[in-house]
């Protein structure tokens, strides 16, 4: 069994390790934020993106894009 400065320098040395290989990866930074404020709720963005494509989609199609919704999911 290790003791407990031996296990300390174990994980120092693994965070070392994944800390070299973050900084060799080809991400840019602005993206791995935006991936992480994402991965917390995807939901920030997914619901009100759906509600404009929504939107823009009724302005466009008119009432047959309405239809065409209520039909895929069991409107009448």
């Amino acid at each position: 069994m290790q003791s407990e400065a031996e296990f300390l320098k174990t994980i120092e040395k693994k965070a070392v390790e994944e800390r070299r290989i973050l900084d060799t990866e080809l991400m840019p930074i602005w993206a791995k934020g935006v991936g992480e404020w994402l991965v917390v709720n995807p939901w920030r963005v997914m619901v009100p993106v759906s509600a404009l494509t929504y939107v823009l989609m009724r302005i466009v199609c008119g009432s047959d894009f309405r239809e065409l919704i209520l039909g895929l999911f069991g409107g009448y």
